[in-house]
This record gives C-alpha cells, structure tokens and sequence, in this order.
C-alpha cells in the first residue's frame, strides 16, 4: 500500500452572531489566532477578499492530509476514511472555542457561546461547545451524515468537494460602569 500526501483545502468564516451588533474587534481576533495557528503547524493561510471593510473574516486553509491510495474505492467507502478528511475541520472547531475562551474569559465563553457550523458538500452540521472535548465522535457523525447524503458509486462521490467551518461570535457584553 502507498501512502501519499494530498492537499485538503477548506474556508474558515469567522462572522459576528448578530451583524447589526457586531464587536469586530473581536470576530477579527478569534479569527487571526486560529490563522496563525494554522500559519505556526505549516499549513497555508489565505485571506479571501470579501470586498466589505470589517465584521467578518474569511480566509482559505490548505493542509496535508496522508492517505493511502492503493485501494481508495474501499478506503473511501469506509466512514473511517472520511473521518480522517474531516478531522481538520473539527480542530478549527476547536481552535475557535479555544481562541474565543482566551478572548473573552472562561465565564464570559459559557455565557454567551461561540456558534460553529462545519459545512462539506451541503451538508452543515452545528457543533456544541460541549461537545469539543470529543473531535473524533464530532468528526464520525459528520462523516455519517455525509456518507447518508452522498451513498457511495465510485471513489470521487465520497471525496469533500467543499469544506467550510464557520464561527459566529457573539458580541461581549458591555461592563456596568458604577
């Protein structure tokens, strides 16, 4: 069996939960230290022009993945073989928790929670923040879903086409000044 690397490109849109109140300072903050994270492991970072000044930050994320390619059919009809594809989406899911925590504070992130949705192929899945200690059973249940909407008829159905993990940043609430 060979194995090879293969690039797995995907959008990460870091938006504010409501755009009439936005903080985007801060959508602009969780969404460069989940970048430069990327940027840190050697992956390519991208910004993607949105032709609007502020409030939301849109960059494309190119990573490796290792595959073995010898038998792909049967490899990518296994959900396995699409949790491997996946698992990089559900880190970004978890960069952006941690990225908003450290943002905001602990208390202020379990008040008023970060919001992701992981996209691929049309098919969108929310993501608690309660579930980010498990990635791999976040990771196998988008794999399902994705293999229920797409039933297997040659190696390229399964392959994700288009990816995108999307966080929508609540606005931190304003200090009570005595």
């Amino acid at each position: 069996m060979m194995e090879s690397s293969t690039r797995f490109t995907f959008m990460l849109e870091v938006l504010p939960a409501d755009a009439s109140d936005a903080d985007p300072a801060l959508v602009s903050a969780v969404g460069s230290d989940v970048a430069s994270l990327f940027r840190e492991h050697g992956e390519t970072v991208q910004p993607l022009y949105t032709g609007q000044r502020g409030g939301e930050f849109l960059v494309q994320i190119a990573t490796l993945l290792t595959t073995a390619w010898t038998n792909k059919e049967v490899i990518l009809s296994d959900v396995s073989a699409l949790v491997s594809i996946l698992t990089p989406l559900v880190l970004t899911a978890r960069h952006l928790w941690n990225a908003y925590e450290r943002r905001v504070g602990k208390d202020m992130a379990q008040q008023h929670s970060l919001t992701v949705t992981i996209e691929v192929n049309g098919v969108a899945m929310k993501v608690e923040a309660a579930d980010r200690t498990d990635a791999l059973a976040i990771a196998s249940e988008l794999a399902q879903r994705f293999q229920a909407q797409h039933p297997p008829s040659g190696a390229q159905a399964l392959l994700p086409t288009t990816a995108k993990v999307q966080a929508r940043v609540p606005k931190r609430p304003t200090l009570k000044r005595r």
